[in-house]
């Protein structure tokens, strides 16, 4: 015990080990579990997890295993650095099918899938676990979507989820490997948390290691920035911030505090911390200008904070309040009566009912200023498989939105879910699709995201178009 009796806390929160029972099932991770969850008693195939180190893979994994169905039979692989024929005497000794050294590959297969047939003959559930799977080489990954083979009329017999870096990723998108890459049944990749997220989550372990908010709002800002957002480093850092604390008998938590810990134990050339001085300052501005930590309000923080990435607003149209500044389809516009400008060898002019021609205009396409039409924020962005109050509009928008059987490729989209886990805010693969075909007709960039043009477009496909339209001509 080191500094657990100064904050009253029954065992150390930030510890590195993945222990299941500080798993932060919120956000992104809820709907990770829910896709493996889905993964362990869905008889399709695959399921892929992947994530930067240290954004809690493992710890998905462990919450995973401690829940197993007693109808369920589980193979773990935690070091799959193997041949073939090793990963195959692995497989069948985790299932506790007995094997000798001398026994070929085509002998393993047969003992596995006679135990498979037997699970499944019960009404059961056969999953093969593979932890850091980047490391698979080639024709070891070969082998494991020829296990996917193993079925019989109706289901497959053996459900395989991989967790791995995000190279594992970039390795299936490989030609020669789209066998393997076109059997996932549902993907989730970590992203490393925001400022609220890592709020969240810090004062998540502290409640389930006993204790109280001992973290200010300044230092959860901070911790964030230097942590990157990778809940290992926010431990690493974390664990020794509350050592430091307790080292000069303080209760709470400061900037100063936090910038010190991360100095000491993040592998950064000290020469590099200068960088740290700025991004304090920016902390302690913001910090006074826009919250108080309240039930963890940070919502003015982080839209402070974003605005540096997003690159939405330019030219005068920063200057005026509610200005949108964008490319927007011409026959959008023209059934529309809100004031729109368009711009022209470096001059705005307003519309008329000539500038509506598409034939004569960047392929249907006008560089537009007008008001922001929606009730939404400048900065919203919502990717497929998050959630955010545009996605429950949008899904309005495009209720009556039909998709052409041909229209496009959706291989990457998809991802099934569990029907519990999908509500009615949450950008699911249904809706993608729609959002994608919508952005094909009119043109628009089409990359499934509910950014500000698609957004824009839409609020104008909604006031001016006929409720039922083919996403194929209609025009």
């Amino acid at each position: 015990m080191i500094y657990e009796n100064h904050f009253a806390l029954s065992q150390r929160p930030f510890s590195i080990a993945p222990n299941p029972q500080f798993l932060f099932a919120r956000d992104q991770y809820q709907e990770a579990l829910a896709a493996l969850e889905f993964g362990m008693l869905h008889r399709g195939g695959f399921v892929l997890l992947t994530g930067e180190v240290g954004t809690g893979k493992t710890t998905l994994c462990k919450h995973l295993l401690n829940n197993v169905p007693q109808n369920t039979e589980l193979a773990l692989v935690l070091h799959p650095q193997l041949y073939r024929l090793s990963l195959l005497q692995l497989i069948c000794r985790e299932f506790d099918i007995s094997c000798s050294g001398d026994e070929k590959e085509f002998d393993l297969i047969e003992k596995l899938t006679d135990f498979l047939l037997g699970v499944y003959a019960k009404g059961g559930y056969s999953v093969l676990v593979i932890d850091e799977a980047q490391h698979l080489e080639r024709d070891v990954l070969e082998l494991v979507r020829l296990l996917t083979n193993l079925e019989t009329h109706e289901d497959k017999l053996l459900q395989i989820i991989l967790l791995g870096q995000p190279e594992l990723q970039q390795r299936l998108n490989q030609y020669d490997l789209r066998q393997l890459n076109q059997r996932f049944t549902a993907r989730f990749h970590l992203k490393a948390l925001t400022v609220k997220q890592t709020a969240d989550y810090v004062q998540h372990r502290m409640k389930v290691a006993g204790g109280q908010r001992v973290f200010s709002s300044l230092s959860l800002f901070m911790l964030q920035k230097l942590s990157g957002g990778i809940p290992r480093l926010i431990n690493v850092i974390a664990d020794r911030c509350l050592m430091g604390a307790y080292a000069h008998n303080q209760q709470t938590v400061g900037v100063l505090t936090v910038v010190q810990a991360a100095k000491e134990v993040l592998p950064v050339k000290p020469k590099k911390w200068a960088g740290a001085l700025p991004v304090m300052m920016l902390a302690l501005i913001v910090g006074v200008m826009f919250f108080s930590f309240n039930n963890g309000a940070f919502s003015g923080l982080t839209s402070f904070v974003d605005v540096k990435s997003t690159a939405a607003f330019q030219d005068q149209c920063l200057q005026q309040e509610n200005c949108w500044q964008g490319v927007l389809p011409s026959r959008l516009l023209a059934g529309s009566g809100d004031e729109f400008f368009y711009e022209e060898s470096g001059s705005w002019f307003a519309l008329n009912a000539g500038d509506y021609s598409e034939t004569t205009r960047n392929n249907g396409l006008l560089k537009i200023r007008t008001q922001w039409r929606l009730p939404f924020s400048h900065l919203t962005l919502v990717k497929p498989f998050e959630k955010g109050d545009a996605v429950l509009w949008a899904r309005s928008v495009l209720k009556d939105y039909v998709v052409a059987a041909d229209e496009g490729d959706w291989s990457n989209w998809q991802m099934i879910k569990p029907q519990q886990a999908i509500s009615q805010e949450f950008y699911d693969g249904t809706l993608q699709q729609k959002v994608r075909a919508f952005q094909s007709q009119f043109k628009l960039t089409v990359d499934g995201v509910l950014g500000q043009q698609t957004l824009m477009a839409l609020s104008l496909y909604e006031d001016s178009q006929p409720k039922h339209l083919q996403a194929r001509g209609g025009f």
